[in-house]
């Protein structure tokens, strides 16, 4: 029996990720209602991604866009966002894995609030090497709390969690200048702007852990530029202090995320407490 398709565009930047690919677009082949389209822009890739993406040639709704040179990652979302032709907007990177009613539980919270403009979720975070799990996300849920982690310097919404009604997402650009940043400073321009967000409790994605991830290689340059950008958006002024403590929390946390041993990881774990006790504690 055929699936339902819902009119949702789903926006992948790919760069080398083809050992991901097969299972990324099967997550997506087997969820409860089909996307209207997923595009991939597959950034200037020199592994077999193309490869890999032709051989979905009979899934019609996938569509390519092949770029010769590596562009940088946000201009390859903004090259995606533009072709977006669905109702809503997705945003999903090419090695996650997405959870069978993700797609079909966020169209419905949008369809039914239509205050919201963003919706994310909760993640599940695994490791690349052993598959298993590692930890769940504590994203808020409510638009006033994600407000406050925004005007805090912090994430509010996991940015491959997100589904974002096309409209509000086209009238906003990711900048290549703030690579590493780029999903603080688009939803923080988003929620100053007056845009309402939420987040579903439940895990909806298997967001992959594993060495190559730009996140686990932090370095003190990507926290001192969200901060700039919180400085900046929100009319603040962050203290050096804050920024390494909060450097440091992050950069131990990521370590806990990888770290194979029990131990290795309570080490890590302790040490990221030190410097942020309640950032950890509620994510625990």
């Amino acid at each position: 029996m055929p699936k339902d398709t819902v009119s949702v565009s789903i926006v992948a930047a790919n760069y080398n990720n083809g050992r991901y690919l097969k299972e990324f677009v099967n997550s997506i082949l087997g969820s409860s209602v089909l996307p209207e389209e997923l595009i991939i822009i597959n950034d200037g890739s020199t592994d077999d991604s193309i490869e890999i993406l032709d051989s979905f040639k009979d899934v019609t709704f996938l569509k390519v866009i092949k770029f010769k040179e590596n562009r940088g990652f946000c201009n390859a979302l903004n090259a995606g966002v533009e072709l977006a032709s669905g109702k809503y907007i997705m945003r999903i990177d090419p090695d996650d894995i997405v959870f069978k009613h993700r797609i079909q539980k966020q169209y419905s919270y949008l369809e039914n609030n239509k205050d919201v403009d963003i919706v994310g979720s909760n993640v599940i975070y695994f490791h690349d090497e052993t598959g298993e799990n590692i930890s769940k996300s504590n994203f808020p849920i409510h638009h006033n709390d994600i407000y406050k982690s925004y005007a805090n310097g912090e994430h509010g919404i996991q940015h491959p969690s997100a589904l974002i009604r096309a409209e509000v997402m086209k009238k906003f650009k990711y900048y290549q200048d703030n690579f590493k940043s780029e999903d603080y400073d688009i939803f923080a321009r988003m929620i100053v702007a007056g845009h309402k967000f939420a987040n579903l409790p439940e895990p909806l994605t298997r967001m992959r852990v594993h060495g190559n991830s730009v996140s686990i290689h932090i370095k003190f340059a990507t926290i001192e530029q969200t901060f700039d950008l919180r400085d900046q958006i929100f009319n603040t002024t962050t203290s050096q202090i804050k920024r390494k403590f909060y450097y440091w929390h992050i950069l131990n946390y990521k370590r806990y995320l990888i770290a194979k041993s029990p131990f290795a990881k309570l080490f890590y774990l302790v040490k990221s407490g030190v410097f942020y006790p309640s950032k950890v504690f509620k994510r625990i």
